[in-house]
């Protein structure tokens, strides 16, 4: 079994001086009228006003040195036949035995999304709680995301939820621990309570992904909110399926424009982030700018530019489909105790609460009074919180 190795991000000045140029060199695109409220995509005043803090304000390297304070790690793994290094945090917290703790990411993001929160739940007794309320905070990164490998072919959730396991039990030697997540690490992480229950103890999800059969007896008839939900979902994805259907059907080609333009990979994932975030929608720039100023969007965008990985994250969409690690068995249930947080503007329809339990054990339902698909970033005291108290619940 490999032992874990510890890491530090360097990136190359050449590659930092190299990023500077390219965004130097930028090629604008006509926009047509009415798109404030980014009803096409991206607007450019937006990215007018970004793409020059990136390229003459910006510090890479100070955000280098802020994300090397995180203790890191990389690990190789072996899964059919193929080698994959995963990159993770690994935060020790204060709490007299272990707790573990594995947060997991999604897209478009990255362990970023997470480092306003890893301090707090290591150590919550520098942020007002108590010592003993503390976790062993794991980040990894999802394969083919930052620092971890990118796989030759694309791998789904159920299958990182394999080596996940792998990482909590073989290399850092938990018998039993404790996982959250929202987006693609909500479907990893309700896999690794499916194909894992008797170590995964309790999870807490910000998006419940995984499908029931429900033409099995088990399953009641689809109750009038219930349907409600289904239409608003299938309006919602007629409107925003365009990221996803070209992402899982032909996403090389997005490849190339996405590699080799650093505004291309801008426009791209900007769009996203403020559609599924808590902002406001009508003006080109004040919502997001104020969820997400400017380094910090930055940082992330740094992040997919340097390891070069937006291909091999942007499929995970093409995986997961051909994977079915959505899809529920007939009669099949997560078993394992679920906490569930709904943050409001999260840009997807609300989930009803006998939908959630259709497919999930759950024991703890809350609406979070703001925030968006991002939690953790977007709002880390809430997140934190709602999080302790949800695995250091009793039962």
């Amino acid at each position: 079994m490999s032992k874990p190795k510890a890491f530090r991000i360097a990136i190359p000045d050449n590659d930092i001086a190299d990023l500077r140029q390219r965004l130097g060199r930028v090629r604008w695109p006509n926009e047509p009228a009415g798109n404030d409220a980014w009803e096409y995509g991206t607007p450019l005043a937006y990215l007018q006003r970004l793409i020059p803090f990136w390229r003459d304000t910006f510090d890479w390297p100070a955000q280098e040195a802020r994300l090397n304070r995180f203790p890191q790690y990389t690990v190789d793994l072996e899964q059919d036949r193929e080698t994959h290094t995963i990159h993770f945090i690994w935060k020790k917290g204060s709490q007299p035995s272990p707790r573990p703790l594995i947060l997991t990411h999604g897209w478009p993001s990255s362990f970023l999304e997470f480092t306003k929160v890893i301090e707090p739940l290591a150590h919550p007794e520098k942020h007002g709680g108590k010592a003993e309320d503390g976790f062993d905070v794991i980040v990894p990164s999802l394969l083919g995301f930052g620092f971890s490998s990118r796989p030759s072919r694309p791998i789904g959730p159920a299958r990182i939820a394999d080596l996940w396991h792998r990482l909590m039990t073989e290399v850092l030697g938990y018998q039993t621990y404790q996982a959250q997540a929202g987006d693609w690490g909500s479907y990893v992480t309700s896999r690794l309570a499916l194909q894992y229950p008797d170590e995964v103890a309790r999870i807490h999800l910000t998006m419940l992904p995984m499908r029931p059969h429900l033409k099995h007896p088990s399953q009641p008839p689809v109750t009038s909110e219930e349907a409600q939900w289904i239409a608003a979902m299938k309006e919602w994805w007629a409107r925003e399926d365009g990221y996803r259907a070209i992402q899982s059907t032909r996403p090389q080609a997005l490849a190339y424009g996405l590699m080799d333009s650093p505004v291309g990979l801008a426009g791209w994932l900007a769009d996203k982030i403020n559609r599924l975030a808590d902002t406001k929608k009508g003006h080109p720039y004040t919502g997001i700018e104020a969820r997400f100023p400017h380094e910090e969007m930055c940082t992330m965008l740094s992040l997919y530019w340097f390891t070069g990985t937006i291909n091999s994250a942007n499929t995970i969409y093409k995986a997961a489909p051909l994977e079915r690690s959505a899809q529920l068995a007939a009669g099949q249930i997560v078993s394992v105790p679920t906490a569930y947080a709904d943050y409001p503007i999260d840009g997807l329809p609300p989930i009803p609460e006998s939908w959630g339990r259709r497919g999930y054990n759950i024991v703890r339902w809350r609406e979070m009074p703001r925030g968006g698909h991002f939690a953790a970033q977007e709002e880390p005291d809430l997140f934190v919180q709602d999080v302790r108290e949800a695995l250091l619940a009793p039962g």
